[in-house]
């Protein structure tokens, strides 16, 4: 099976367990950089986990090597490195919240669609035995009309 060439972008208190888990992919998964603007997360991050570091983040997106982008930065930001990674030809895997308002969470999905790119959102919580239930309880009504 060929590794998928991934992108690490923002270094930040959710590069941690993504981390984890694409080093526990490695058979699957090939992470070509991690990258951030910050010179102290740079060197943190290489203590926690084994792949190349930049602080260049159009080159890491632009590499021919990297066919996904994974975006952990601000919320505030994943529109503009989104936008860079679908015009560069990218997949992009955005962090939650997917964006700060409804009008740019719009832009991106746009911006994905015109791109011929997959958009994903990471949501790992939406799987939990709690989730679930709580899921399941809403439908039910048992709640009354939710609102927020």
């Amino acid at each position: 099976m060929k590794r998928i060439g991934i992108a690490v972008i923002g270094l930040g208190p959710a590069a941690e367990p993504h981390a984890k888990s694409l080093i526990d992919l490695a058979h699957r998964v090939d992470v070509r950089w991690a990258a951030t603007r910050s010179e102290a997360r740079l060197r943190a991050f290489a203590a926690r986990a084994p792949f190349p570091l930049t602080t260049d983040i159009d080159m890491a997106i632009n590499d021919p090597a990297v066919a996904v982008v994974m975006v952990l930065t601000p919320p505030g930001a994943h529109g503009d490195i989104a936008a860079r990674a679908f015009a560069a030809g990218k997949h992009v895997l955005v962090e939650k919240p997917l964006a700060l308002t409804t009008a740019d969470a719009e832009k991106l999905v746009a911006a994905g669609r015109a791109s011929g790119r997959r958009l994903g959102v990471v949501l790992q919580q939406r799987f939990r035995e709690g989730a679930v239930k709580l899921g399941a309880i809403a439908a039910s009504g048992r709640l009354g009309a939710v609102v927020a």
